[in-house]
């Protein structure tokens, strides 16, 4: 009975290891597109969720450069109108 505990802990290890190597680049990503850091780096170590969260970020736009685009579009509305 004894033998099971570390069996059990042996079994998950690759899972663990992996939402791990998930949570890094997820915690990447976010801080680059301007993204919650911390959300969706917990959101990327929960197993299958982690996967979803890499393909959210591969396709989702970046926040940032949205932002900036917007301002330069404002400023460049403000220039029209005087």
């Amino acid at each position: 009975m004894e033998n099971s505990v570390p069996s059990l802990f042996a079994s998950f290890l690759p899972l663990i290891l992996m939402s791990l190597l998930m949570a890094i680049p997820a915690h990447l990503l976010a801080k680059e597109k301007g993204r919650n850091v911390t959300k969706w780096t917990i959101l990327a170590l929960i197993p299958i969720v982690n996967f979803a969260c890499i393909w959210f970020f591969i396709g989702a736009s970046n926040l940032k450069l949205e932002r900036k685009i917007d301002d330069l579009a404002l400023r460049l509305q403000s220039q029209r109108d005087k």
